[in-house]
C-alpha cells in the first residue's frame, strides 16, 4: 500500500482529519477506521496519478477507480467495502464544506455479491476441537476455556478479549458484553463453559496474574490481557495439528446455526449474537436447510445414492 507521505499534504491532512471523524465523530471502531482510511489513502493515491481533483470527482471517476480495482483481481464483497469506504469519506467532506452537498459516491450502486454461506463445523468436530487442549497446562486451559466460552456464547473474538473479570455474573449465569458501537448485551454460557471459566479463575488465572489492578478476564503469560492475534495463533495451531479447516468466527457460526438447528428463536439468536438486523442472522436459516437437505439426500429412500444397481 503506498505510504501517506507520498500523497500531496493537501491530502494527507485530509486522511489524517478523515480517520480523526470516524473516531470521534461517527465513533466507529478501530477496525472500522483502518478499513475506511486505507480505502481512502487508495482513491486518493490512484486520483493523483490520474492527474483528477478530488474536489470535482463525479460518479463516472469513482467508476473508473472501481474498474480499475476490478482488473487488479478484486471481488464482488472487496468491491462493496471499497464503495462504503468512500461514501463515508465523501460523507466526511461535504461535513467539512470541502465538496458540494452531494456525494458522488451514492450515485454508484453497489455489485451485487454472490450468496454467501458461513463455515461451519459439526457439534462432534467442536466437542474433538476443544478436547485436544491439554488441561494440566495453563495456557492450554485458558484457551480452552477461551475457546469454550466462544462456542457457548456466539460472541466475536474481539468481544471476548476485551472481558474483564467483573464481566462474568456467575450466579446468573451471563456475561456483560461489549459489541460493535459499544452496545452491550447480556450473554447466556452453557455449563460445560461455566464450569470451565470457573476453573479458569480458581485456579489458573491467579498463576498468570502479575499485578492486582489487571482487569482482564483473559491473561497472557505475561500477565496482561490477551491479545486477538495471539488467540488466532493458538486456535490455529490446534485446528492444524486436528487437520480441521476452521477459524475462532467458524466457533461463532457454528454456535449459530446449532442453536437453530436445535429449534432456537431467530430472534433470540440475533439477541444473542449481537446482530442489529435480523437480516444478517437469517443466513444462519439457510445453513440450517443445507444440512437438512444433505441429510435428505443422504438417507431418504427417494435419493439417488439410494437408488439401486
Amino acid at each position: 500500500m503506498t505510504k501517506t507521505t507520498e500523497l500531496s499534504p493537501v491530502y494527507s491532512e485530509e486522511l489524517s482529519a478523515f480517520s480523526r471523524y470516524i473516531i470521534y465523530q461517527r465513533r466507529l471502531s478501530e477496525k472500522t477506521r483502518e478499513v475506511y482510511s486505507s480505502e481512502a489513502e487508495r482513491y486518493l493515491t490512484y486520483l493523483s496519478s490520474e492527474g483528477k481533483d478530488l474536489y470535482s470527482t463525479t460518479p463516472e471517476d469513482i467508476e473508473g477507480y472501481l474498474i480499475h480495482r476490478r482488473e487488479g483481481g478484486t471481488g464482488e464483497r472487496t468491491e462493496g467495502r471499497i464503495l462504503s469506504s468512500l461514501r463515508a469519506f465523501y460523507r466526511f467532506l461535504i461535513s467539512e464544506g470541502n465538496v458540494e452537498d452531494s456525494n458522488p459516491a451514492k450515485l454508484v450502486e453497489k455489485p451485487k455479491e454472490k450468496d454467501y454461506l458461513p463455515r461451519v463445523i459439526s457439534v462432534e468436530e467442536v466437542d474433538e476441537l476443544l478436547a485436544s487442549f491439554p488441561k494440566d497446562d495453563i495456557l492450554s486451559f485458558r484457551d480452552y476455556a477461551l475457546f469454550e466460552l466462544i462456542y457457548s456464547s456466539g460472541m466475536r473474538i474481539s468481544e471476548a478479549i476485551a472481558l474483564d473479570v467483573s464481566s462474568y455474573r456467575k450466579d446468573e449465569g451471563t456475561i456483560a458484553v461489549i459489541g460493535k458501537r459499544d452496545k452491550e448485551r447480556l450473554v447466556f454460557i452453557g455449563e460445560s463453559a461455566s464450569d470451565a471459566l470457573d476453573n479458569y479463575l480458581s485456579n489458573v488465572r491467579p498463576k498468570l496474574l502479575r499485578r492486582d489492578k489487571e482487569t482482564a478476564l483473559f491473561l497472557n503469560r505475561r500477565g496482561e490481557r490477551m491479545t486477538r492475534q495471539a488467540a488466532h495463533k493458538r486456535f490455529h495451531q490446534a485446528t492444524l495439528r486436528l487437520g480441521l479447516d476452521a477459524t475462532i468466527h467458524t466457533l461463532r457460526h457454528s454456535f449459530a446455526s446449532h442453536m437453530i438447528e436445535n429449534g432456537a428463536d431467530i430472534r433470540s439468536v440475533q439477541e444473542m449474537l449481537g446482530h442489529s438486523d435480523v437480516r444478517t442472522t437469517q443466513i444462519y436459516t439457510h445453513l440450517d436447510t443445507s444440512s437438512l437437505l444433505a441429510f435428505f439426500d443422504k438417507y431418504s429412500p427417494l435419493s439417488d445414492e439410494n437408488d439401486l444397481e
